[in-house]
């Protein structure tokens, strides 16, 4: 199949799906009066734009002031449309306008500059979207006045092309139902009054107040025309009057903290690997003022029955095919109060067994197998298996600590278990297939397969310590998920030794499934701004283990890692580090390996070549990530422990922002009477004037030998003079070690 027969074909995928992202929700039970209003009012927001009347008004010098964004309607149109009870949710303006947006926090600036290439928001607009739950309408009816009438079909046409209505409907891509966001808020818009529901599109931009989601206020951006969905590029909270540091975005209030999560599975299928139906007790606590609508998610895979509260059928809102859930609770609840929600489901993903909340956090899970008599299942924290009724077993299973996720592998007979014990007296039970054949094209030869599994889990353990709450660990040689006490790493794999020998061959891949041990769901991170350390620090971790097998093939990774950091720096797509899904994932892996290689050089001791204090502090890292609930700032705390100074501008450039500095080298070695001199010239540029690091050089002397010396970079130029020397140095070599992320021309004058 061509290039363009495959767009056509994943474009008409596509469509169909978002076509069938219908209205759709289920209940043991009657539905209450308040739900059947609610369902109603769901349609209307999604009514035709063509099939409503209308109320039109001329608008002139009117201002909007929504939180943090002034929005100035100069002349011309404004069109209200989609009334409930008496009231619209919906606005179109054409004409001219204008949109002057301020954003009171430096990493957030530095997001949304990665993304729109500015860090503030000061457009005009010919047309805009709306669609509010707040008194801008009410603003309006105080200075124009109305006449009722149909949008005309000009109009309606200029309102489409604008993407403003496709945009907000809820489809595949989206977190949230924004149907059902409006929806929700629309019942407290009389006491809400401005701190009600109000998201605007205009230009490539929109701006969101969200007041049920933990940050209310979302910046977005078209960053390709035509895109599918909007780029998050702004998180923040209301009302923020003033600057806010880094060290307290990750201040948020989430309106429910996760507990407990307990769960009933019948398994079925030929393979066993089908959830006939699955009950997951999930107990919640109120952390909001007060609460009348619970947000949850399940993976769009499973099909939800049913939902009780504290043991009575309970309202909720769900649409086809997303992950989003909407529950309505019979009355408010308040700050301290426990929600024991009950789901009912099935479906044949088994991956994401369970519903979850925007703060997923790692919480005691207890699981109950009822499986078919003859199937194996692997799992940590399993007990043994019990007959039961019709050819079944049962087995409960209760895992040592708390997970964020929790995982399993169904496997069929023929299966046998090597035991091996690693260095610190753990156990590694390495499950072998017998169906796998050392003849099979691809297969990974034992005495490799099984020594660098061995090799890496010894290698971290010797620079992590061991693994939290883990006594064993089960290697099973398919899939590639991995879990406290499982490692999932096929033995039947096919890669080109030509190209991964160098990158470290299967100590790379070992590497990188055996990490998750000490850097994987045990994660406590706060928020998602904390996050980004899942992949990143399970990563680096990897390529330590490779870097202790061979150097230089840790620094052919580091150079792929860098290379790629380029392309996407080159398609203006480079994001901050702590952005986490704003940033996506191979910016997260490969930016985030890098932050803590050049952590490593920061703290790396010149003199002798220690990285000390750098083990210390990834030591130390592991411990407190999977400790407690953490933040960026005791990140910070602890890396400034170990280095023993102050941290923060490292942390602002690496973490917060989202620049990769070029520098262009110029240097010569030169000799004045008997003595020689080295002079660099230093031009930086993809850098603010605030930019200041430390970099390696190297002087090799003479004899070729090393001499490491750590010298500041700072603003858009720097020089430097180094010497004198008795003999002509042999060369120098600028940012050795790959010292700082950057892309570098370096000439010999």
């Amino acid at each position: 199949m061509n290039l363009q027969k495959r767009i056509k074909l994943s474009m008409t995928v596509i469509t169909v799906l978002t076509l069938i992202l219908i209205f759709s929700s289920t209940n043991a039970s009657a539905k209450s009066n308040f739900f059947k209003k609610f369902e109603t009012d769901y349609k209307t927001i999604d009514i035709d734009l063509l099939r409503h009347e209308i109320e039109e008004m001329d608008v002139e010098d009117f201002t909007y002031q929504k939180d943090l964004a002034t929005f100035y309607f100069k002349s011309g149109k404004m069109y209200l449309l989609r009334y409930i009870d008496g009231r619209p949710t919906t606005a179109v303006f054409i004409g001219e306008g204008h949109a002057k947006i301020s954003i009171p926090s430096h990493a957030e600036r530095m997001t949304l500059m990665g993304i729109a290439k500015d860090s503030v928001i000061d457009e005009s607009f010919k047309i805009c979207f709306i669609r509010m739950a707040d008194d801008f309408d009410l603003r309006l009816k105080e200075k124009f006045s109305t006449v009722r009438k149909k949008l005309k079909w000009k109009d309606f046409q200029q309102v489409k092309k604008s993407q403003g209505e496709f945009l907000f409907k809820p489809n595949i891509f989206h977190t949230y139902d924004n149907f059902f966001q409006l929806a929700r808020s629309l019942y407290t818009r009389e006491l809400d009054g401005d701190n009600g529901y109000f998201w605007i599109d205009f230009n490539r931009y929109n701006f969101t107040y969200d007041p049920s989601r933990p940050e209310a206020i979302i910046i977005g951006y078209e960053f390709e025309i035509n895109d599918m969905e909007i780029t998050d590029a702004v998180y923040l909270k209301s009302h923020l009057q003033n600057e806010i540091d880094t060290k307290s975005l990750s201040d948020i209030t989430f309106p429910t903290i996760p507990i407990s999560h307990e769960i009933y599975l019948t398994m079925a299928g030929l393979d066993g690997k089908k959830l006939e139906s699955a009950q997951t007790n999930f107990k919640l606590v109120v952390n909001a003022d007060s609460l009348k609508f619970v947000s949850t998610f399940l993976h769009y895979n499973l099909k939800l029955d049913s939902i009780y509260l504290n043991g009575s059928p309970v309202d909720y809102h769900r649409r086809k095919d997303f992950k989003f859930i909407g529950i309505i609770l019979p009355e408010y609840f308040h700050k301290g109060d426990t929600l024991n929600l009950t789901y009912w489901y099935y479906g044949k993903n088994f991956d994401y067994l369970m519903p979850y909340v925007e703060n997923r956090q790692a919480t005691d899970h207890s699981l109950h197998f009822t499986i078919p008599r003859g199937y194996n299942y692997l799992m940590p924290g399993m007990g043994d298996l019990a007959k039961a009724d019709k050819g079944t077993d049962t087995f409960s299973v209760f895992p040592q600590q708390p997970l964020s996720e929790f995982y399993f592998q169904g496997y069929a007979t023929n299966y046998d278990t090597l035991s091996k014990i690693s260095e610190l007296g753990m156990q590694i039970n390495f499950i072998k297939s017998k169906a796998i054949k050392k003849g099979v094209s691809c297969f990974i030869p034992d005495e490799i397969y099984e020594t660098s599994m061995m090799d890496a889990v010894n290698f971290m353990s010797s620079k992590v310590g061991a693994p939290i709450g883990t006594f064993s660990i089960n290697v099973f040689p398919e899939n590639f998920m991995s879990m406290p006490g499982l490692v999932e790493m096929p033995q039947v794999l096919c890669y080109n030794p030509g190209y991964s020998e160098p990158l470290g061959g299967f100590d790379k891949l070992a590497g990188h499934a055996m990490a998750k041990q000490w850097f994987g769901h045990l994660l406590k991170p706060y928020s998602t701004r904390e996050a980004w350390l899942k992949r990143s620090a399970a990563e680096y971790l990897s390529l330590l283990f490779v870097e202790s097998k061979s150097s230089t093939a840790y620094y052919t990774n580091m150079k792929l890692h860098q290379d790629s950091l380029y392309k996407f720096d080159q398609q203006k797509m480079t994001r901050p580090l702590y952005a986490n899904k704003r940033a996506g994932e191979i910016i997260n892996t490969n930016k985030g390996i890098w932050f803590f290689h050049m952590l490593r050089m920061v703290m790396l001791d010149l003199e002798t070549g220690s990285n000390q204090n750098f083990t210390k502090f990834f030591y130390r890292l592991a411990m407190l990530s999977n400790g407690k609930i953490f933040t960026n700032e005791d990140i910070i705390k602890l890396a400034e422990k170990y280095h023993g100074a102050d941290l923060r501008w490292f942390f602002d450039q690496w973490l917060f922002n989202y620049t990769v500095p070029t520098f262009d080298v110029t240097y010569r070695i030169y000799k004045e009477g008997a003595e020689y001199f080295i002079s660099v010239e230093v031009d930086a540029s993809g850098v603010d004037k605030n930019f200041s690091h430390p970099m390696i050089m190297n002087i090799k002397d003479s004899n070729g030998e090393a001499n490491l010396k750590r010298v500041q970079i700072s603003g858009e130029h720097t020089s430097l003079s180094f010497g004198p020397f008795t003999d002509k140095p042999s060369g120098f070599v600028f940012n050795e070690l790959f010292s700082v992320l950057s892309n570098d021309n370096v000439v010999k004058k």
